[in-house]
C-alpha cells in the first residue's frame, strides 16, 4: 500500500467521519418549530369555575366602643396618692377599693376633736357638780326665805332682815341660772364638736377611693405619690355593658333606624350589633348624625376600641373567589388558573374587599376562568392536573 492511500485511509478518513458526526450526520433530525416540555401531573386539585355573584356594597365609617355608662372617680380631699390597687382593664365590683390617699391630716383632727369632746366632758361633769351645789344652796335660801316671810308678817322679824334673807335667795337662783348657762354652752360646743368628728369620719371616707359600680378600669390618670385633688379624674370605670358609637353622614338618614342589625369590624374581627339609638339631628358643621350600636359582650372587646360601622348602601356584581385560592407571592397576590389542556398558569390578581371566607378579584380574572379553589401548595406553574 503506497503512502498516499495510507494518508488517506488513516488520517483523511478519520478526520472526515468526525467532523460528520460532530455535525449531527448519523443521528436522527427533528423538524424546526418550538418544542414541548411535558409539565409535572398533580392530581386531586379541586377546580372552580370563576363567577359574578350579587354582593352588597357598603358605606363605612368610623366608630368607637364606649361604655354604657362611663364614670370619672375623684375625691373630695386633697392629698397624695399611698396605693393604687387597680390597673387598666382590671374588672372592679362596686364599693371596691381602687385606691388610699394619705389621711394623717385627717387623722390629726379627728384626735384634735376627741381631745376636745373629752375637755367638754369634764368641763360638764364640774358644771353639773356645781350646778347641784347651786341648786342646794338656792332650795336652803328659798325655804328661808318663806319662814323669815311668815315670821315678817307675824311681826317676828325686820322688815331688813326679810329683805337680807331675799337677797340671799336671789343671789342662789342667780348662780344656779349662770351655771345653767354654762352647761347650755358646754352643749352647744360639744355639738359642734361632735359635728366636726362626724365631718372627719365623712372626710376619712374621701381617703379611700371606691369603684361607684361593676365595671372595668378604663383608665388610670393619676399614680402613687401624685397628688389627687377635688375634681380631678384618678379613674374612669366603665360598665360591663358595651355600646358602638358612629357618626354616619346625613345621606344615611333614612337607610338606618333603630332594631336595624349592623355589621361591625373591628380590626381582623366582625361582630354584628343592633341600632339601639338613633339621632335625627343634622350636625351643622360635619352634617352628620349620631348612632349608637347595642353590642355583645367579649373579653377580647373593650371600650375605646376603634372600628368601622357597615351600611348596606347598594347591590353590585362582584367576582369573588375563596381565600384559600390566593396565593401569597411577596407583596403580590395570585392564583393558579387552569387552561382547557389542564395545564396550570400561575396568573397574578389585584384584591379588593373582603367577605368572610371569599374575597373580591378587581383585575386579573374574568367570569368563565378556571382556577385552583384550595390546596394551592400542591400546585405549580406549568404543571398539568391529573385525572
Amino acid at each position: 500500500m503506497n503512502k498516499a492511500v495510507k494518508f488517506i485511509l488513516f488520517f483523511v478518513l478519520p478526520i472526515a467521519l468526525f467532523i460528520l458526526w460532530l455535525g449531527g450526520f448519523f443521528s436522527n433530525r427533528v423538524e424546526p418549530g418550538e418544542g414541548k416540555e411535558k409539565g409535572k401531573v398533580v392530581s386531586g386539585l379541586p377546580v372552580m369555575t370563576v363567577e359574578e355573584k350579587e354582593v352588597p356594597s357598603f358605606y363605612k365609617s368610623d366608630g368607637m366602643i364606649s361604655a354604657e355608662n362611663n364614670a370619672k372617680v375623684s375625691t373630695k380631699w386633697m392629698g397624695r396618692i399611698l396605693k393604687v390597687y387597680v390597673k387598666e382593664g382590671d374588672y372592679v365590683r362596686a364599693g371596691q377599693t381602687l385606691a388610699v390617699l394619705d389621711d394623717s391630716e385627717i387623722k390629726q383632727q379627728k384626735n384634735e376633736a376627741l381631745a376636745g369632746l373629752e375637755e367638754l366632758a369634764k368641763a360638764k361633769e364640774e358644771a353639773l357638780a356645781g350646778r347641784k351645789a347651786a341648786l342646794e344652796n338656792y332650795e336652803f335660801a328659798k325655804r328661808t326665805y318663806e319662814r323669815f316671810k311668815n315670821l315678817y308678817q307675824e311681826n317676828a322679824v325686820s322688815k331688813q332682815q326679810l329683805e337680807e334673807i331675799e337677797t340671799k335667795m336671789i343671789a342662789a337662783k342667780s348662780m344656779v341660772e349662770q351655771v345653767d348657762a354654762k352647761l347650755a354652752q358646754l352643749k352647744a360646743k360639744e355639738a359642734q364638736v361632735k359635728a366636726k368628728i362626724n365631718q372627719v369620719n365623712i372626710m376619712e371616707g374621701y381617703a379611700v377611693i371606691k369603684a361607684p359600680f361593676d365595671g372595668y378600669v378604663l383608665k388610670k390618670m393619676m399614680d402613687e405619690g401624685d397628688m389627687a385633688a377635688p375634681g380631678m379624674p384618678i379613674f374612669i370605670i366603665g360598665e360591663k355593658k358595651l355600646q358602638f358609637v358612629a357618626n354616619l353622614d346625613e345621606s344615611l338618614l333614612d337607610k338606618v333606624k333603630e332594631g336595624d342589625q349592623l355589621e361591625i369590624e373591628l380590626g381582623d374581627k366582625k361582630i354584628t350589633g343592633k341600632v339601639i339609638e338613633k339621632n335625627p339631628n343634622i350636625d351643622p358643621m360635619s352634617r352628620t348624625f349620631k348612632i349608637k350600636l347595642d353590642i355583645p359582650y367579649s373579653e377580647n372587646i373593650t371600650s375605646g376600641m376603634y372600628g368601622k360601622i357597615l351600611i348596606p348602601v347598594s347591590t353590585s356584581k362582584k367576582i369573588l373567589i375563596p381565600k384559600s385560592a390566593v396565593v401569597k407571592w411577596g407583596q403580590l397576590t395570585a392564583v393558579y388558573t387552569v387552561n382547557k389542556d389542564g395545564t396550570m398558569h400561575l396568573t397574578y390578581v389585584k384584591l379588593g374587599e373582603d367577605y368572610g371566607d371569599y374575597v373580591e378579584v378587581l383585575s386579573g380574572l374574568k367570569p368563565g376562568d378556571r382556577i385552583i379553589s384550595s390546596q394551592t401548595e400542591k400546585a405549580c406553574d406549568g404543571c398539568r392536573i391529573g385525572g
